[in-house]
């Protein structure tokens, strides 16, 4: 029974259904914190509105901090539409900045990934503030480093025109909320169209400047938050009262991870590799144990223990992923059923091959 409490707890802990939503005003200046497991999200699902992005054109400008460098890979701002991939997310991986769009062109994609993928190195370094400009339209996309075009991706047209009705912005984190960034927005601005240089540059003086009026009468703008709330729960769009984003008192994901699938990537990951090691190593006594205790209360019957033994091994780890779904700050993976069980099977092997007695040896003559 130890083990069993002991992978119970190990697979359920920290035991949190309702965990605090890790994000902070600012308290110097304009902007929010985020320092965990922490999302702010569009308060409804905007199937009144049309998506803002008529003719799949689009211009991002993000005054941010970023505070951690990991080599996953966190979501500072994500389009979701219920489908996969998203419509389009800007992240970061180590200093540098990702940005993944669902695609209407195969030609586009990323070899043997259903989405497309540009980048820029070095763009956000540890602790500096950055401000990026990323702008696409029907000719391609550019990103620029404060007022500085920093890099140009013909043909690359980030929007796909292929997106449900259903779409919700997303800050600090991905719909299923395990891929969180720990940094600081400071402003946010979004257009419906490509930015000229000329515009890119002056709007980037009045973000310095603070000058909100002059942002403000910008054609195209349909998104403004300068996160100049410094209390409460909602941070307002300065062009529409109807685009307010919440900052929840309790983390929740966006999207309910349930048994999510592993996809053949992921096993060039080394994390990845790791946690299915973890994973196996772990229930190896489980199956060792239980072997034992079943084939003591069977009266020795050999192949009803070890189904049993087997059989509970799947059946636990099944259910700590199913509720594993339920806690925040948990995945929910089919990878780790195959691998508990995995690991549940090997150590009745193991068991088996320990106690078995030899075949006596008959002698002829």
């Amino acid at each position: 029974m130890a083990i069993l409490i002991i992978i119970l707890t190990t697979g359920l802990w920290p035991f949190n259904f309702f965990p605090r939503n890790t994000v902070a005003w600012l308290p110097d200046r304009n902007g929010v914190h985020f320092y965990g497991q922490g999302i702010i999200n569009s308060n409804h699902r905007q199937q009144d509105h049309p998506f803002p992005f008529p003719d799949a054109s689009i211009t991002l400008e993000l005054w941010l901090r970023p505070m951690v460098e990991t080599g996953n890979l966190p979501h500072i701002l994500t389009y979701f539409d219920s489908e996969t991939p998203d419509i389009l997310f800007v992240g970061q991986w180590k200093s540098h900045l990702i940005i993944r769009s669902r695609t209407d062109d195969p030609a586009a994609r990323k070899r043997g990934k259903p989405y497309q993928e540009i980048g820029l190195r070095n763009a956000l370094l540890n602790n500096q503030d950055s401000f990026i400009t990323i702008t696409s339209g029907p000719d391609g996309s550019a990103v620029y480093e404060s007022d500085k075009l920093a890099d140009v991706y013909p043909r690359r047209r980030l929007l796909a025109r292929n997106t449900s009705g259903n779409v919700r912005l997303i800050l600090g984190n991905s719909s299923t909320g395990e891929s969180y960034w720990n940094g600081n927005l400071m402003g946010l601005a979004i257009y419906n169209r490509v930015l000229s240089a000329d515009q890119i540059s002056r709007n980037y003086r009045s973000w310095r400047e603070n000058d909100l009026a002059m942002i403000k009468r910008s054609d195209g703008l349909v998104g403004l938050y300068p996160f100049n709330e410094r209390t409460g729960s909602m941070v307002h769009n300065e062009i529409n009262a109807n685009d307010t984003l919440t900052i929840p008192e309790r983390f929740k994901p966006v999207k309910r991870k349930i048994l999510y699938p592993f996809w053949p990537e992921s096993f060039w990951n080394s994390s990845f590799i790791s946690d299915v090691t973890i994973n196996v190593l772990g229930f190896i006594p489980f199956g060792f144990c239980f072997s034992a205790l079943f084939l003591k209360t069977a009266r020795h019957r050999r192949l009803p223990s070890y189904m049993s033994a087997a059989i509970l091994g799947v059946g636990i780890s099944l259910a700590i992923e199913l509720i594993q779904a339920y806690i925040p700050t948990r995945d929910s993976s089919l990878m780790d059923v195959i691998s508990n069980s995995a690991g549940t099977i090997l150590g009745v092997v193991i068991f088996k091959i320990l106690t078995q007695h030899p075949k006596p040896h008959h002698i002829g003559g």
